[in-house]
């Protein structure tokens, strides 16, 4: 595909380098010359310097048929009114990154059909959302909802008071509502992934992400003895736009927050933004502040700077501190193994989000939605069947997946089902798969 991106700073190199890896044609626009000839120098992209919102540039720009246009500069108006104007020279597909949750919320105004704009991405309110689900659900290392909350995903950490590792997925005798999607073993200093089958075993100390139906799903820390702690405590270094949304959605919950914020100014408008909570202007790296704060008594602590580096020593400090959750945003899931030696939990940022949505939109056709699995390459896959699918009626056995490619859960009509040799998929079925990288447009192409 044609992809032209509005903004060359972290955000938008972060996503045209991930697109230009899959071998889309990418058009990157700045006006910094110098992060444009970086980014030139380090990736397969073409470099356009210009200033936004500009039309006669987007006029030059759709005489090359673009596919897509992305706006991801940090000022939302900036990325609104692109877009719109992008819209009306003819590109086909809008999208428009945006920090005000005012836009996301279906309110008296249609912002979409306002600007043009045919998808919003809040990665910051994405971020957020995963950080929530990882510190409420405090047995469970991810969540996700597939299928409009009808499938749910779970990724648990195993307890070694497990005593049922001698016997095979089989026999044990789980929901069959759900299934065993993808292990991740450590061993001594290796690790290894297994999407596994009904003679695999799960043992303790594994890490185990299961889909199935979101009611079964709730039933996973009995099945598997896992303790359930009530939060009431979190501490958040770095006062970012996700450290906003995520507290907000804490403190809906009742649980206290503090946010540690080095600058002034952002500490007044956290003040104004945050009345229930404590705002502290200080380092998030100084040791004695941490001990003061008592991090060894928090439920967590997440550091959610923009540099991922700053993040990995903080919430490394806050475990060595004993703090008993102590959570690191990132960018490359690929970091999470050096996360693990420090006992801390990963979890991904802003960009990493908005790169799985802008995947999901670039190959919206039949894919409805990417996850990126925390400690591994594989990737979650929501499709939809689309009318005249060659998999129609097929049975799975017969469609000669690769031996990596999972089609887990599927749900027609609000029933969900494991997908089995022979399940039969229909037109408007939506399937959650396990996938490589590689294999997402063998997966659209099989759908559409």
């Amino acid at each position: 595909m044609n992809i032209v991106i509005l903004g060359a700073g972290k955000t938008g190199t972060f996503v045209a380098s991930v697109l230009s890896q899959e071998e889309h044609n990418v058009i990157l626009i700045d006006c910094d010359a110098m992060a444009l000839e970086k980014a030139g120098r380090e990736m397969d992209v073409a470099t356009v310097y210009g200033r936004a919102p500009n039309r006669k540039l987007f006029e030059e720009l759709a005489g090359q048929k673009p596919d897509v246009f992305f706006s991801a500069t940090g000022n939302d108006e900036t990325n609104l009114v692109s877009c719109s104007i992008a819209k009306q020279l003819g590109f086909p597909k809008t999208v428009a990154r945006v920090k005000s949750s005012d836009y996301l919320e279906q309110g008296a105004f249609d912002f979409g059909k306002m600007f043009c704009v045919d998808h919003f991405i809040g990665a910051e309110l994405l971020a957020a959302q995963d950080l929530f689900k990882v510190l409420v659900h405090t047995g469970d290392l991810a969540v996700e909802h597939f299928a409009h909350g009808a499938i749910q995903m779970k990724t648990i950490l195993i307890p070694q008071k497990w005593d049922k590792g001698h016997l095979t997925i089989q026999e044990l005798g789980l929901p069959g509502e759900l299934i065993v999607a993808l292990i991740h073993r450590s061993k001594e200093e290796q690790a290894e992934e297994i999407i596994p089958h009904g003679d695999d075993q799960i043992l303790p100390g594994d890490e185990v992400t299961l889909i199935g139906e979101a009611k079964v799903m709730n039933q996973l820390h009995e099945i598997f003895h896992i303790e359930e702690k009530k939060v009431r405590s979190i501490i958040l270094v770095g006062g970012s736009a996700i450290a906003l949304h995520l507290a907000s959605f804490l403190l809906r919950q009742k649980i206290q927050v503090r946010i540690i914020e080095s600058d002034p100014s952002r500490c007044n408008e956290l003040a104004d933004l945050l009345p229930q909570a404590t705002i502290i202007n200080r380092d998030g790296k100084d040791c004695s502040l941490l001990v003061a704060e008592r991090v060894k008594d928090a439920d967590a602590l997440v550091a959610c700077l923009e540099e991922e580096g700053t993040n990995f020593l903080i919430a490394s400090l806050a475990k060595k501190l004993g703090c008993a959750k102590s959570v690191a945003l990132i960018s490359d899931p690929a970091l999470a193994p050096l996360l693990e030696t420090l006992e801390v939990t990963p979890a991904l940022s802003a960009k990493a989000n908005l790169t799985n949505k802008i995947l999901s939109v670039v190959h919206q056709e039949t894919l409805l939605s990417i996850t990126s699995l925390t400690h591994s390459e594989n990737k979650i896959a929501e499709l939809k069947v689309a009318n005249g699918s060659k998999i129609i009626s097929a049975p799975l056995a017969g469609l000669k997946l690769p031996k990596n490619l999972l089609i887990a859960v599927i749900e027609r009509q609000g029933k969900v089902t494991i997908g089995k040799g022979n399940s039969l998929l229909a037109a408007g079925d939506i399937a959650i798969a396990i996938c490589r990288p590689e294999h997402i447009d063998h997966l659209q192409n099989l759908f559409h």
